[in-house]
Order: structure tokens, then sequence, then C-alpha cells
């Protein structure tokens, strides 16, 4: 067991960089999906999280490029507090998207990857900032397709 994580604290820029072209790819798909999680939306400040979450993996990249430690530590940290307010507002609305627990996986993968329990002041307070702001800021939707112009169920309108 020491041996793997020795080996993958000592790839973990490679890793890192891996994971996050993979991040990007499902966003693509996420973006040109219509069917499956179409009904599930989000932004912050007018802009859509699936460009928000490529632009944030581009990030991630030229960070583990410069082997910038400190910072893509601080922004894995602000992911992870954003992925869990995301994960939870799925649990809440019971919609859940396949892309978006990918994407929330990969992340996940990034921070355990680049963790430093000696920076544990940074990660928690990252996290938690990051999870509050974005629930400040964050504007999502899990509305169904089919129910859009919908008639009535049983006597109830739909919005």
């Amino acid at each position: 067991m020491k041996g793997l994580i020795h080996l993958i604290r000592s790839n973990r820029y490679i890793i890192t960089v891996i994971l996050s072209f993979l991040a990007i790819g499902i966003e693509y798909f996420y973006i040109v999906c219509d069917t499956s999680c179409s009904y599930l939306r989000g932004d912050l400040f007018g802009i859509e999280l699936e460009y928000i979450g490529i632009g944030y993996m581009v990030a991630i990249i030229i960070l583990s490029v410069l082997k910038r430690d400190m910072y893509l530590l601080f922004l894995l940290s602000c992911g992870f507090g954003i992925e869990l307010y995301l994960v939870g507002f799925q649990i809440r609305h019971n919609t859940y998207c396949p892309y978006c627990l990918a994407f929330g996986a990969i992340l996940i993968l990034q921070f355990v990857t680049n963790i430093d329990g000696k920076r544990k002041r940074l990660i928690f307070l990252s996290m938690l900032i990051a999870l509050i702001l974005f629930s400040l800021f964050f504007k999502g939707s899990a509305t169904f397709q089919y129910s859009i112009g919908a008639p009535p169920v049983h006597g109830v309108e739909r919005l």
C-alpha cells in the first residue's frame, strides 16, 4: 500500500492533468447531451456550470504543469466544497446526473491525489468559504423537460 501511495504522490501532476482532460471530455458530453441530463441546469453569475467546469479544469492543468502545489490544493479544496453543495442539490431534488457525478468523482480523485496533511487549515477554510459563497450565488434548476407545458396531474398545476 505504501508503494502505491508513493507512486501516486510522485506522479500526482501527471495524474491530475490526465484526470482534468477526462473531466473536460465529460463536460463536453454534458453540453451536447440533450436527453439524460438536459433538465438539470445551473449557473454562476449567468455563466453555465459546464463552462465554468471546463475553465476550472484548465486552471487545474496550468497549476499542475507549473507545479504550484499550494494554489493547486487551494483550487481543489474549493472545488471539493462546491461539489459537496452540488451533490447535495441533486440529493435534495432527487435528480441525479451521471455526467455531474462523474465530474465530481474526478475532482475528488484529484483532491485526494494532491492532498497535503500539513495544510489542513488551508484545505478546511477554502472548502468552507467556497461552499458558502457558491451557495449564495448559485442558481440551479431541476425541471424535467416533459413537465414543461404538460397538463396537470391529478389536479395539480405544473409551473
